[in-house]
């Protein structure tokens, strides 16, 4: 189970709350503040640290051109990296009238509405002071599809075919837009370094929304190209070398004369060269006119290929294929492909050859001894031996649940291990009972002997990692990685298995790909006790002997695995482009699970570890797609949960929990209603429960889990801490701080007798411990509680870490509950910088932060400053997660406070109208207290205090008593001054006094003090 979460606290007067927000790397550190232009030698601002249209630092040049210029830059407004294309007025603006610069700046636009995964983005365009035209785009880094295509050794032409589809399919996407790009070739098209093919500079791409743009021919631009003497053969590389013919002529481009672009551009990368390499143009154009190139004599590449791509070199547009679709259908439809297909579907002659070839892979079956003998082939896996090494590697941990562990593991894997034998006898005996023949039921036994040799692999591996010696991290993993272990059911799933891509024909080279898959299936373990960095060791030792064998399943499988031990080892970068391949190599290998993973995986790393959400709504459909055709309901689960965290991360509660709800049904169905994966579906949609205010509900989902921990891994196991601190979480939120406080006083002492009283997580609890004494109003223990965390952090993770920060805010609170104001703004200041240098000024954990300090300048009465600070935090929180976030409530709320303070009454009541709508549930709870408070503080400042009477009496029903302070003395001044109850109202202000005296607050109790004594 997953560590126990930190909370981020906001503070809001009477009740701190918690703001979540997904996990995002550091932000770029250049500087957002403009400075004066400055031009290089050809007229380009390019001086790094300038800044142009008033968001984009200049960082470096990419490159020059005839045209102009490319820079990479900082976007400051939109914090992220892109490469500015500048092309100079007086290119643009040949024809003086300015006409060509608001050409270029729609057409820009119109590129910006493509999103698709292989088009590099455009994100703006415009104008600059000196009437060059500027495009903001989406910066890649790796090389040009060219330079790719001249790798050393050559590639072969299966994967220059697969990187031409992907781009023919993001020029195809242009098309159906409505663009045509006018210069497709292979320098236009990126290939980044996470494997992804991109197609870009659409700088001569027309559409048909600007008036003019049918009659404009594109020798105009295109012929600049050709400034350069055209002598030598072969030189002519750019445009000319890859155009249609009817465009040479001057006439309009097409769909038709980018099919022929691409298809010239994928003749070179097939051939070599391009199809026709003279020396000018003319002589070009007279050999484009003629006819289609023919082949090379000594090309490796398959007629069929060939014949797709000359038909989109015909020199009349009319006999080529009048859509990019068409040839890029051509060119998937592999007759190879569809051979295997159809032998794999169950024709006799499939099942010859494979058992001719499979008949030499058996253990001895007819001639070996009995089956009953083949239980020895768990020996030196799980017999008495290796149980004794287990159990005292284990237990020499000294973990307080290590015997209590070691007992579950040899419980779980004793029932694994009978199983397994069961299965391998029941197989021998049947193919014991039937001869060598071409069958079916041959074919699926050897199958099943394949499949249940593989579960041994991984339990082999299993059992040597826990029996090398004492690791204490291996005992919190053990009973969770025993339970992960494949299902041996699957062995059993006849209809699976003769679905699945079979073994090699070839003896040797199946007999190769068996004993690599033996090596490649302990990489799951180790994935699962979290041995990342062994795993990326292994895995690349065994990449460089997997993929010259060619067997795209063995391959998929091993990329998969290296991309999910990236992935935990925090490499997100490389696991996507280790995914991405993993994607083509199932795919080539026709694996539909593992391309569904593989896709899963990937958009976990997008929407989730690297916080990318525009890229995960386009990736997401594609996942949900792919999924769907795998069929697999453990996959789908998977995919399920990845999509509820998006979900949830953006605000979409309703939908996140419908996902999660999925989720757990589908896992119960699979594992039964007590195994870990459901407890963690149950973690999930509780704490999307806890989300929408719905405590009761997630209270009892969360319970749930922590029974089924409990009962899996023992009561004193650290992932029992965790359920804990989490369910305690939503006591707290609950307004039942006292039941809160003791599950994380039990979670703090779980934690603290297994891992000690300096472990990072022991910090952790007793951060959360504190902010429960602090919502309890016990400001001087939860101080004592944060300082004792802070000092762990600080000591592990250094001053500068954003989960030091966190703790530092918490601080801040305490502080600001002591009265201690300046000495709390002084430590919510330095919790905002370090979020801001590590996550950038739009981060949502930078708004928790200005949402601390502007609630505390309130306090100091600096209300112009709290009310910057919080509308800068709810931009932030609005743009991040959405303008409906119940969590709002508290900028929300505060924000109004200041205003009132203000006196600017009209604002302040709009805002805590819309923080109380924020809360409103059907059923009455302490999140309205703070809301109702503010609209009778505003009441009172506006001389209504009878309105606010009402208000105030409501807030203080729904208010926790630890939490109800401030809203008895706002009340006691509603009621003295509407003369209603005036006894009453003495004694709710003595009731605040006598609190804020135990509380040491300072400021508030010589406030509510001399209150009363000017009415007593």
């Amino acid at each position: 189970m997953s560590e126990p979460e930190q909370e981020e606290r906001t503070a809001a007067p009477g009740e701190a709350r918690t703001v979540i927000s997904p996990r995002r790397g550091p932000a770029p550190a250049e500087s957002e503040r403009p400075t004066p232009p400055a031009t290089g030698g050809d007229g380009f601002h390019m001086a790094p640290g300038r800044t142009l249209a008033g968001r984009y630092t200049v960082l470096d040049v990419l490159g020059r051109g005839g045209m102009g210029v490319v820079l990479a830059a900082y976007d400051a407004r939109l914090d992220r990296r892109v490469a500015l294309k500048l092309v100079h007025s007086r290119e643009e603006g040949r024809g003086g009238d300015g006409l060509a610069q608001v050409r270029m700046v729609r057409e820009a636009q119109s590129m910006a509405r493509l999103n698709h995964p292989h088009v590099v983005a455009v994100y703006d365009a415009g104008t600059l002071e000196d009437g060059s035209v500027f495009i903001a785009m989406e910066y890649v880094q790796g090389q040009t599809l060219r330079s790719w295509c001249q790798h050393t050794p050559p590639r072969p032409w299966r994967k220059v075919i697969d990187a031409y589809l992907d781009a023919g399919r993001g020029l195809a996407a242009a098309h159906a837009a409505g663009l045509v790009h006018r210069d497709f070739k292979p320098d236009n098209v990126l290939v980044g370094e996470d494997g992804r093919v991109r197609v870009t500079d659409f700088g001569l791409a027309r559409t048909g929304s600007v008036p003019g743009d049918a009659e404009q021919p594109v020798t105009a631009i295109s012929s600049l190209a050709l400034q350069a003497p055209l002598t030598l053969p072969g030189s002519v590389l750019g445009t000319p070398a890859y155009m249609a013919p009817e465009l040479l002529q001057g006439q309009t481009a097409s769909v038709r004369s980018d099919v022929y672009a691409f298809c010239a551009s994928l003749h070179e990368a097939l051939h070599g060269r391009v199809p026709f390499p003279m020396d000018s143009m003319a002589s070009i154009l007279r050999l484009k006119e003629r006819q289609p190139p023919v082949p090379p004599s000594d090309s490796q590449v398959p007629a069929w290929v060939s014949r797709a791509v000359l038909q989109g070199l015909h020199p009349d547009p009319q006999q080529r294929p009048d859509s990019l679709e068409q040839v890029l259908r051509r060119l998937e439809d592999d007759p190879e492909v569809r051979r295997r297909t159809w032998l794999r579907m169950g024709g006799l002659a499939a099942s010859v050859a494979l058992l001719a070839g499979l008949a030499v892979w058996t253990w001895g079956r007819q001639q070996g001894p009995g089956c009953e003998s083949l239980e020895r082939r768990l020996e030196d896996v799980w017999d008495a031996p290796v149980k004794a090494r287990v159990t005292q590697a284990l237990e020499a941990t000294g973990l307080p649940y290590a015997k209590d562990t070691a007992r579950r593991v040899e419980r779980l894997l004793d029932g694994y291990a009978q199983a397994w034998v069961k299965q391998r006898i029941e197989v021998c005996q049947v193919a014991a009972a039937h001869p060598a023949e071409a069958s079916r039921s041959q074919r699926l036994e050897l199958l099943r002997e394949a499949c249940l040799e593989r579960r041994r692999s991984q339990l082999q591996a299993f059992t040597g990692l826990l029996g090398r010696g004492p690791d204490p991290e291996l005992v919190d993993k053990a009973v969770p990685v025993a339970q992960a272990l494949p299902p041996l059911e699957y062995c059993a799933d006849a209809q699976a298995l003769l679905a699945a891509v079979p073994p090699p024909e070839d003896p040797q080279v199946r007999a190769r790909v068996e004993a690599l898959q033996a090596q490649v299936e302990p990489l799951a373990v180790l994935l699962s006790a979290g041995k990342y960095k062994e795993g990326l060791a292994l895995s690349e030792q065994l990449l460089s002997q997997v993929e010259p064998v060619g067997h795209a399943p063995l391959h998929a499988r091993a990329l998969l695995l290296r991309a999910q031990l990236q992935e935990g080892a925090g490499d997100y970068k490389g696991s996507e482009s280790t995914a991405l391949r993993a994607i083509s190599e199932a795919a080539r290998g026709r694996d539909a699970v593992l391309v569904a993973r593989a896709w899963n995986l990937r958009l976990l790393l997008v929407g989730l570890r690297q916080a990318r959400p525009k890229d995960a709504e386009w990736l997401e459909p594609m996942v949900e797609t792919v999924v769907e055709l795998a069929g697999d309901e453990a996959t789908r689960a998977d995919s399920l949960q990845v999509r509820g965290r998006l979900l949830e991360n953006v605000g979409q509660f309703k939908q996140a929990r419908e996902h999660h709800e999925r989720v757990l049904s589908l896992r119960e169905k699979l594992y039964g209603k007590s195994h870990l994966q459901v407890a963690l579906a149950l973690t999930d949609l509780g704490n999307v429960l806890r989300s929408m205010g719905q405590y009761a509900e997630a209270k009892e989902r969360l319970e749930r889990a922590l029974a089924i921990q409990r009962d899996t891994v023992g009561p004193t196991h650290v992932s029992v801490a965790h359920a804990l601190a989490t369910l305690g979480i939503v006591f707290k939120e609950l307004g039942q701080f006292d039941e809160a406080r003791a599950r994380h006083e039990r979670a703090l002492n779980i934690v603290e007798d297994a891992l000690g009283p300096d472990h990072l997580q022991t910090a952790t609890l007793l951060s959360n411990l504190g902010n429960v004494l602090l919502d309890q109003g016990r400001y001087e223990e939860a101080r004592a509680r944060h300082e004792r965390g802070l000092a762990i952090l600080e000591k592990a993770l250094g001053p500068a870490h954003p989960n030091v920060s966190k703790v530092i805010a918490s601080l801040g609170i305490d502080l600001a509950g002591l009265g201690r104001y300046e000495d709390a703004r002084l430590r919510f200041e330095r919790a905002l910088a370090i979020q801001e240098k590590t996550f950038g000024p739009e981060h949502p954990d930078v708004a928790a932060m200005l949402i601390n300090l502007g609630g505390v300048l309130a306090d100091l009465g600096r209300y112009e400053e709290a009310k910057a600070r919080l509308e800068r935090a709810l931009a932030v929180l609005e743009k991040a997660l959405g303008p409906q976030l119940p969590r709002l409530s508290i900028p929300l709320t505060l924000l109004g406070r200041a205003l009132t303070r203000l006196g600017r009454y009209e604002e302040a009541q709009r805002q805590l109208d819309r923080a109380l709508a924020l809360q409103q549930q059907p059923e009455e709870h302490a999140g309205l207290v703070e809301p109702l408070t503010g609209l009778g503080l505003l009441q009172l400042a506006r001389g209504k205090p009878a309105a606010a009477v009402p208000l105030l009496e409501r807030a203080l029903r729904l208010a926790p008593e630890e939490a109800a302070t401030e809203t008895r003395f706002v009340l006691a001044q509603a009621l003295w001054e509407s003369k209603q109850e005036r006894p009453r109202a003495l004694e709710l202000a003595t009731r605040a006094q006598k609190d804020w005296q135990r509380r040491d607050n300072a400021p508030r109790l010589a406030e509510v003090s001399q209150w009363l004594a000017s009415r007593r």
